[in-house]
């Protein structure tokens, strides 16, 4: 009988090792080089597969190796590093959902002895419980449905991030448009600048002009070239803005052909149209969606609070072989609140969902200040567009009067080139007055975060689930 117990102990001890050894997960070590990793992220491309495949999904494969703004966006998806990151927060919080969801695993408990006295004969005491733990108040539930709060509101925050990137995306390729078309107007400017001082210069040489026009039409000429050189230096940080923008190197766009939207907006915003997108944005916008999941998740850490007022309740039933004499146990574990109870917890959940709370005001109030300044801006800029282009055409026709005179006698080159030079001042504000109201409805669109100018196929929302295709290898 004395060999019976320590037979009893062997058994359970191989059969836990064995069960804890079939349950092992070895998961390798995934090192990272600093180096290689470096050159990966270096050698980001758009003709890679996973860019190439995204673009087929949305029907906007490129053909002509013309690239649009919605291609541009896609494939900024697919290639930056915050959306990633993004992207990877996501997929490690659905883990943790799953984790959340789990009962509490048993334990076994196994109390063994060994009576000392000589007179005994046997001297074991030997046993084994399992405990089981169960949580009332619905508390596996709660966990899980917090989890799961956490979730969307990261889904939300993943979205955020697409339309964060779609955002610089396209405001980086509105600054290469118009750089370009100011080097453009630079070009006609230094030109005109040049032949109106070889003009000045032939009259002085015959003595129609003085010391004073040359000098006056040098330094309009220098003034042109150095206006130049500072709008080219912004042409190219255009250029690698959006390379960065998208996340591939700079040389590779420039070997691009871009479909960039047209110069002058032809939307129109009305303050009936914006009102509609001002009470759609206090529900849709995605930071909102994201505030409200936050604040679901304050909620359940209240409900969580709440139940952590009933104790988790430990059972332990087992078996006891005490020096050949066998007994059934029964243990019992149940916390003792002598210190505190759950009332300063909940105390602390009610005060973190009131947190939430206002956090929530403030994303509404930041999207309704957005929109409304946005619109401001946009009356405004569109008015002060109006009144450019209207400059620019009577220069032109001014322009056209003067080349008209000249062919018939009554002007000279001089006035002919000072007129055109006029009118190409005029464009450089007209210009500036046309950044303004794309700048404007860029307030606006990100008040409302839905694309305006220039209208989208790609809906940021829908993409969210399309883009999370599986969790990272």
């Amino acid at each position: 009988m004395s060999c019976s117990p320590r037979a009893a102990l062997s058994l359970g001890a191989a059969c836990s090792i064995a069960l804890v050894a079939t349950a092992c997960q070895h998961v390798p070590p995934a090192p990272i080089d600093a180096g290689a990793n470096g050159e990966r992220i270096a050698g980001r491309t758009l003709s890679s597969p996973a860019v190439q495949d995204v673009l087929a999904r949305h029907g906007l494969s490129v053909s002509d190796n013309t690239w649009s703004l919605d291609q541009l966006t896609l494939a900024a998806w697919m290639l930056r590093t915050d959306v990633a990151v993004a992207g990877s927060e996501l997929y490690a919080a659905r883990a943790a959902t799953v984790v959340d969801g789990q009962r509490p695993n048993p334990t076994v408990t196994s109390p063994n002895e060994v009576v000392t006295d000589s007179n005994v004969d046997d001297p074991w005491v030997i046993g084994a419980a399992l405990a089981l733990t169960f949580e009332p108040g619905h508390k596996r539930d709660i966990r899980r449905d917090r989890a799961l709060a956490e979730e969307r509101a990261l889904e939300w925050k993943f979205g955020e991030t697409l339309w964060s990137a779609r955002a610089e995306v396209r405001t980086a390729l509105l600054d290469l448009s118009a750089a370009r078309e100011l080097v453009a107007l630079d070009d006609l400017g230094a030109q005109a600048a040049r032949d109106y001082l070889a003009w000045v210069e032939t009259r002085l040489a015959a003595g129609a002009a003085t010391t004073s026009e040359r000098l006056a039409a040098v330094l309009a000429v220098n003034e042109s070239a150095s206006r130049r050189g500072v709008d080219a230096a912004a042409l190219a940080t255009a250029s690698a803005t959006l390379a960065a923008k998208v996340g591939v190197a700079p040389r590779e766009l420039g070997a691009l052909e871009l479909s960039v939207p047209p110069a002058s907006p032809s939307l129109r915003l009305a303050a009936a149209d914006v009102d509609s997108a001002r009470d759609a944005a206090l529900v849709n916008r995605l930071d909102v969606r994201r505030a409200l999941a936050e604040y679901d998740v304050a909620e359940q850490a209240l409900r969580a609070a709440v139940a952590s007022q009933y104790p988790d309740i430990t059972f332990a039933p087992g078996y006891l072989v005490d020096q050949a004499d066998h007994k059934i146990t029964l243990g019992l574990d149940l916390p003792v609140p002598l210190f505190h109870n759950a009332d300063a917890q909940i105390r602390q959940a009610i005060a973190g969902r009131a947190v939430a709370a206002a956090k929530f005001d403030d994303v509404q109030a930041a999207a309704l200040a957005s929109i409304d300044v946005g619109f401001a801006q946009y009356e405004a800029s569109r008015g002060a567009l109006e009144a450019a282009e209207r400059a620019e055409r009577d220069a032109q026709e001014a322009a056209a009067a003067l080349e008209r005179q000249r062919a018939a006698g009554a002007a000279n080159r001089g006035e002919v080139l000072a007129g055109q030079i006029a009118t190409l001042q005029l464009r450089r504000t007209t210009v500036a007055a046309r950044r303004a109201v794309v700048e404007a409805i860029t307030a606006i669109e990100n008040g409302i975060e839905r694309p305006l100018y220039p209208e989208s196929s790609i809906e940021t929302a829908a993409s969210i689930q399309e883009l999370l295709v599986g969790p990272p290898q």
